[in-house]
């Protein structure tokens, strides 16, 4: 997956406008020392898996975006190549920044 760039910015704020996510992602950045990384994006996992149905379509094109794919090919990927990927893209060393412009 490549790293996260400004434009990247547009579609994940579709992503985080279609579920309850900037509630979840404020806690994460908001200074929670109890919480360990891997912690933190099982929880972000957990919430998008949960949201799927509002958010699949989004995310889709948004992973392949990022993948430089077709959406279909990440349609049709095993779930935990999905999960892995989701992961990659929550444990970019620039997500904190670009999720705090995203949620504004």
């Amino acid at each position: 997956m490549r790293n996260l760039i400004a434009r990247d910015i547009i579609p994940f704020g579709k992503i985080l406008a279609k579920t309850d996510l900037r509630p979840v992602f404020k806690d994460v950045f908001s200074g929670d020392k109890k919480a360990n990384n891997s912690e933190i994006i099982l929880k972000l996992i957990y919430k998008i898996l949960e949201n799927m149905d509002i958010v699949g379509s989004a995310l889709f094109e948004f992973l392949a975006y990022l993948e430089n794919k077709e959406i279909s090919d990440i349609e049709e990927l095993p779930i935990d190549e999905l999960v892995e990927l989701i992961k990659q893209l929550f444990g970019d060393k620039n997500f904190g920044s670009f999720f705090k412009l995203a949620s504004n």
